[in-house]
């Protein structure tokens, strides 16, 4: 059988039955006591100190947690904006590009003259049938073997297009991460910047108008006109990995001519991400929408275990690729694909990490970066260390301490035979107390023997106790109050960032300015307990700050009388206004401020942060607080971001309702043109309707005007007809209509009086009618497309014969017969002005239908035909550099006069005119150049065939006659005195 354990009382039972003297007895029993109480004491010491180690290491923990999630936060947002950033300066370099191509080939008309570079006379074709231009030229130029012959249109596109020469290459210069820029057109042509000798890299069957990037920004699958970006992919060059940007570009007339693009080069990307240095061993890395590596830093590739060949740039980051890696990594890589944010741990390679992630919007890319929990916790463990180790100290110190009573107990207790009893149960009963947890006890005996000095030994070692128990505490309690007031300030922060993210959500949806600035004004007030916050946006002077919405009755008594400050003079509005810098002002302290605001009586601090939006101060968010010293640069830094999300939902709110007046107008514009083209079209076209029954069909020429139709054209509603007893017809009468402009109506009569007409059948009247619309829209556009293309050939034609000629009586002749033949025969007069473009012997030109006739003077000018002012007559300016050299007069045979299409052609043909005209004159004046030269050379060489002088004047004034056509030159010699003595 198990024998029970002794207990204390057993054990002083048996002492005291021990054959031992009383001296022995008590040295045995003050030991056994001495012991018991100091076996207490550390117990409860080893307790106190392992609660408070564990109380400190869990709020260091949790603090040291915060810390991090603030620090990555802060990294992760600063690195993401700033790469986003590059790409979008890459977007808008590639937009302003796009832009001068538009208006290059806007003014193509005036630019595609050749003077600066002729396609017709540069390009050559290759072997292979493909074009290509000189390898000396800062661009490339390639055209498809298919184009056999360079039609004029191409050759004016191409001329004009070799005017980006002036600015791309500095734009590639400027930019080192622009690899190339080039143009694709929808004719297959391609100008590549810089000059790699394109025509003899591509195969000659080459197709720009297939290439990713181009289909991708088409029109046809980029309706809104948007930067397109590439998947990135590995450079044929070797220029690494390359994403490619690229733009549709435009004529005036809205007419798609082909796509801008550019190739970025991403190797800069990889530094910044190389550069991006968390703690000892943390690092980033970036992904694209496909989960394609696009940086990887060396540093990953070592933490992975991989190299670069085994997990190239470019390639997707999948289980394939990374056998090891847990399947919560691969979660995490979902995440930064799909576009979020966040922040997170992860354990690989037996190590803990955190894991931070941020989108870069611009082109779908996401940002992660890594780093090693133990390299942000090393202060952590420091401190934590420090408080074990601190620990420790105190326990040993106890230890020592025990030792030393112990020590000092059996001295004591060996002397202890010979004192009284008395001063034993003295001592008994301190040592009981010192073991209850009183150490302010203390033994008082006045012996100056052993028990005296036992007394003496308990007493010192209760002070030592106390003032190991009372440092201890006070440490403990000093950390307490240190970490006590980092989570409070942490706390705060964070519920001043959850109000921040409250608010913008909230201000986000809203998209009218009046009701947002308001909306602001409270959200912040009522979130922050602010006692007054206002909102003041910069006029478009930007001189003043006029406040537009306010939280407090104050405030909106200055809104009522249009409260507004002059940026810069005014205030700390005025000042912020001005400078951008946010400023607080205290009424306490030593640059204490006396506020005396009317309407604000009770303001005692005042804070003013800048709105800005991409650089430009747009406004200043203004916050007054009834505390002194309420505004400190705490506070500051957190309100500046919310500053930022106020600015961002103000300019969101101006550009939506930017977009929304846009969008009225162009429908306006819409329906408007919508409108005259119908009308036109109605005027023009003669058969108006079709009426089809059941004995057959026929083309409506006169409307059919009823009481039924009339309504429904004009409510734009359909109207049901049943018939019956009455003579009412059973009828459908549908209005056509266009985006919702009435075109016509279709009206569907039943052949027998009592039809009643079902759901279906008046929808399927309903979807007929809609399909019939667009059908004729469409066929409207298609004729009113080949009408303008017809128009243009015409005036084309014209211009090429005009062109032909350099003189200026030929050019006159031939656009007169021109037009005049264009125009059934029409009495044509051109009246040219005296000046540098008309010689002065051909004045203008006269065709009629008996034949045409050169004006050589004024006498001559226009006659009474032409003074008329009816229909029947037109004159339209022939200008040159916006100048009037001329009058085109024009007299119909039409009793109609001159329709739109007839107009524009004659506007068009005098247009060409002009250059045609300012042509001939510098073919003119180049040839008599050349005339007066070859004189000024033969009679040069003729006068240099003699020495003699005498022969030398013969000859001079015999050549003189002979080239003016005079009949006498004289030559007279100056006559030199000699000079004086």
């Amino acid at each position: 059988m198990n024998q029970p354990k002794p207990s204390p009382q057993s054990l002083l039972q048996r002492l005291s039955s021990l054959p031992l003297s009383l001296r022995g007895k008590l040295i045995i029993g003050n030991m056994l006591i001495t012991l018991l109480a100091i076996f207490g004491m550390g117990y409860y010491v080893y307790f106190r100190a392992q609660e408070s180690n564990n109380y400190l290491t869990t709020q260091l923990e949790q603090t040291v947690n915060q810390n991090a999630n603030n620090q990555l936060t802060s990294i992760a947002n600063e690195q993401s904006a700033k790469l986003n950033f590059f790409f979008e300066s890459k977007s808008r370099e590639i937009t302003l590009i796009g832009a001068n191509i538009n208006t290059l080939l806007s003014r193509e008309s005036l630019l595609n003259n050749g003077i600066y570079w002729d396609a017709a006379q540069s390009l050559t074709t290759l072997p292979n049938g493909s074009w290509d231009n000189s390898n000396t030229e800062p661009s490339s130029i390639f055209i498809p073997a298919k184009i056999l012959v360079l039609n004029p249109g191409l050759i004016s596109q191409i001329n004009t297009l070799k005017l980006t020469e002036t600015s791309i290459p500095s734009i590639l210069k400027a930019n080192p991460e622009i690899i190339a820029i080039y143009f694709g057109g929808s004719s297959g042509e391609t100008i590549y910047y810089p000059n790699i000798d394109l025509a003899n890299i591509v195969p000659p069957d080459f197709d720009v108008t297939q290439r990713p990037w181009y289909v991708a920004a088409d029109p046809v699958n980029n309706a809104n006109r948007d930067v397109i970006w590439s998947d990135p992919y590995q450079d044929a060059a070797l220029n690494g990995l390359v994403v490619t940007a690229s733009i549709p570009v435009f004529k005036a007339d809205n007419q798609f001519r082909g796509v801008a693009a550019m190739d970025i080069q991403l190797n800069s990307i990889t530094d910044v991400i190389s550069s991006i240095k968390v703690g000892e061993s943390g690092y980033a890395f970036l992904i694209d929408r496909n989960k394609r590596l696009i940086a990887f830093p060396a540093a990953g590739y070592a933490d992975f275990g991989l190299t670069p060949e085994a997990l190239p740039l470019g390639e997707v980051m999948d289980s394939t690729r990374l056998p090891g890696m847990p399947s919560s990594f691969f979660d995490i890589l979902s995440k930064i694909s799909a576009g979020e944010s966040g922040f997170t741990s992860i354990t690989f390679n037996d190590v803990n990490r955190y894991v931070i992630y941020r989108p870069l919007p611009e082109i779908g890319y996401g940002l992660a970066i890594l780093v090693p929990q133990l390299e942000l916790q090393a202060d952590a463990i420091t401190a934590n260390e420090q408080i074990q180790q601190q620990t420790q100290n105190t326990i040993l110190i106890s230890l020592i301490l025990i030792f030393a009573i112990l020590f000092a107990a059996s001295i004591a207790s060996l002397g202890m035979g010979n004192a009284l009893t008395s001063p034993l149960i003295t001592l008994t009963k301190t040592a009981k107390e010192i073991a209850s947890g009183n150490f302010d006890t203390s033994v008082k005996i006045d012996n100056q023997d052993e028990i005296g000095i036992l007394g003496q030994a308990l007493n010192t070692m209760t002070q030592e106790l106390r003032k190991s128990f009372v440092t201890l505490e006070q440490g403990v309690a000093e950390r307490t109050y240190e970490l006590e007031i980092s989570r409070a300030q942490s706390e705060r922060r964070a519920l001043e960032l959850q109000a921040i993210s409250e608010i913008s959500k909230v201000i986000a949806g809203e998209q009218k300015l009046p009701v947002l600035l308001p909306l602001i004004t409270r959200l912040v007030s009522e979130r922050f307990g602010f006692y007054h916050t206002g909102i003041f946006l910069l006029d478009d002077t930007n001189k003043y700050a006029v406040l537009q919405a306010a939280s407090s009755e104050g405030g909106k008594n200055m809104l009522a009388r249009g409260h507004k400050l002059e940026i810069g003079e005014s205030g700390i509005v005025g000042f912020v206004g001005k400078s951008g810098t946010p400023r607080i002002a205290l009424d306490v302290g030593l640059d204490a401020v006396f506020f005396d605001n009317p309407d604000l009586p009770d303001t005692r601090s005042e804070m003013a942060l800048p709105l800005i939006v991409r650089n430009k101060i747009v406004g200043v968010l203004d916050l007054q607080s009834k505390n002194p010293g309420a505004f400190t640069n705490v506070e500051l830094n957190t309100m500046s971001i919310l500053a930022d999300q106020v600015a961002i939902a103000i300019e969101n709110a101006r550009l939506f309702q930017q977009t929304q007046q846009a969008l009225t107008e162009a429908q306006a514009l819409y329906r408007q043109n919508t409108q005259e083209g119908w009308k036109k079209f109605s005027q023009e076209e003669p058969s108006i309707g079709y009426h089809q029954t059941l004995t057959g069909g026929s083309k409506l020429f006169t409307p059919l005007e009823t009481e039924e139709i009339r309504q429904v054209m004009n409510r734009g509603e359909s109207m049901v007809f049943f018939g019956g007893k009455t003579s009412t017809e059973a009828s459908i009468i549908i209005p056509i209509k266009l985006r919702g402009q009435v075109i016509g109506a279709l009206k569907v009569k039943a052949p027998e009086q009592d039809r009643v007409w079902s759901r279906d059948e008046i929808n399927l009247a309903e979807t007929v009618s809609e399909r019939l619309s667009l059908a004729l829209e469409n066929s409207r556009l298609i004729q009113e497309s080949q009408g303008q293309a017809a128009k243009e050939q015409v005036i084309s034609d014209i211009a090429s014969k005009i062109g032909a000629s350099v003189r200026t009586e030929n050019i006159l002749r031939t656009t007169a017969l021109e037009l005049s033949q264009l125009l059934d025969n029409a009495d044509i007069f051109i009246d040219l002005k005296t000046g540098p473009i008309s010689d002065k012997k051909v004045l203008g030109y006269h065709q009629t239908l008996g034949g045409g006739q050169l004006v050589t003077n004024k006498t001559e000018a226009i006659g009474e035909t032409f003074k008329d002012k009816d229909a029947k007559t037109l004159a339209v300016r022939i200008q040159l550099h916006s100048q009037d050299i001329g009058t085109i007069y024009v007299r119909s045979n039409n009793k109609k006069g001159f329709n739109k299409d007839e107009i524009n052609i004659i506007e068009s043909v005098a247009e060409r005119l002009g250059l045609a005209l300012d042509n001939a004159r510098l073919f003119e004046e180049t040839s008599t150049r050349a005339e007066r030269e070859r004189l000024v050379t033969d009679i040069t060489t003729k006068i240099r065939t003699t020495n003699d002088p005498q022969e030398m004047i013969q000859t001079a004034v015999d050549e003189l006659k002979r080239a003016l056509g005079v009949t006498q030159v004289e030559i007279v010699p100056q006559k030199i005195s000699p000079p004086d003595n």
